[in-house]
């Protein structure tokens, strides 16, 4: 009887320990982190472009659109600080322009037009600062 007990207290405290609502510091540093692997892809596209690393901006526009993929499998209400909450369909949009951007760079080393992959690269960091200043208010 102690043992079936036992199991079944066991069971329900693995239960509420799976069910505990994520911290805060937790959720800040998954945002970090997902910032900071668009940063880098940024970085690589721009490096890439400007040093005739091709590979660097494959590598870019694919850590750019990991990073969008992980942000949009989150609510943005619950992603986006607390008092930016409500720009959650700007976020969106954004995060939609930010793919299509990463896409038109990729196309444009694919047909080796490495003037337009820099104009879309332009594109895609006027994006990411629009989303940016709307949400951290600069």
């Amino acid at each position: 009887m102690k043992k079936i007990l036992f199991t079944i207290i066991l069971l329900v405290l693995s239960i509420q320990l799976n069910a505990a609502p994520v911290s805060y510091s937790e959720t800040h540093e998954s945002k970090a982190s997902d910032m900071k692997e668009m940063a880098d892809g940024m970085g690589l596209i721009m490096n890439g472009l400007l040093y005739n690393y091709l590979d660097n901006v494959n590598m870019g526009v694919k850590k750019i659109q990991g990073g969008v993929k992980r942000i949009q499998s989150h609510d943005l209400k619950q992603y986006l600080p607390a008092d930016t909450a409500y720009a959650h369909k700007f976020g969106e949009k954004s995060l939609r322009r930010i793919m299509e951007y990463s896409k038109d760079v990729e196309e444009s080393m694919k047909a080796k037009d490495y003037e337009a992959a820099f104009d879309s690269s332009t594109l895609l960091m006027r994006q990411c600062n629009s989303c940016h200043s709307r949400v951290r208010g600069w």
